[in-house]
């Protein structure tokens, strides 16, 4: 006997609730281990993948994950995703520098400067036909110094009181 109603399809109409973080990190790695074959997950080792990836927020994951999928060549440890969490920043448009940072600007050498010590190193270097050795390099630093009228802010300390 034919149905009044319509039967409903499998995942059609229900509401699925957000995955939480750590079902995320699970399909992720369930995806990684798709893209790297031979690699499987015990339960235990999926636990640890959690609880190193538990302090990141789900962008910074989700990123990581996808960008070694794409850009690795095996099976990721957990260091090489940690890595790509903690290099994972949101584009907000505004500087990362704080305070304390700002406060240093223009307080060291400047590209100008990094320059002339960069050829002043490789005229040195060909000259002695070898590296340099520490109190060369102090050396190279004392005549930048005065090449630019005076020292950092940073050199300033016991060399030039």
């Amino acid at each position: 006997m034919p149905r009044s109603t319509q039967r409903r399809r499998k995942g059609q109409g229900e509401i699925m609730p957000p995955l939480s973080k750590l079902d995320r990190i699970g399909e992720l790695l369930k995806i990684q281990v798709d893209t790297f074959p031979p690699k499987e997950l015990s339960l235990e080792e999926i636990a640890r993948w959690e609880q190193d990836l538990g302090q990141f927020p789900i962008q910074a994951i989700e990123w990581a994950m996808e960008n070694w999928r794409k850009h690795g060549r095996f099976f990721p440890v957990p260091a090489d995703i940690l890595d790509q969490c903690i290099a994972w920043e949101p584009t907000t448009g505004q500087s990362v520098c704080d305070a304390a940072c700002k406060k240093k600007h223009g307080q060291g050498y400047g590209e100008s400067d990094i320059l002339w010590l960069m050829e002043m190193h490789n005229r040195k270097r060909k000259e002695i036909n070898g590296p340099l050795k520490d109190v060369e390099i102090e050396q190279l630093l004392v005549v930048l110094d005065k090449h630019r009228g005076k020292p950092p802010a940073w050199r300033q300390g016991e060399l030039y009181s």
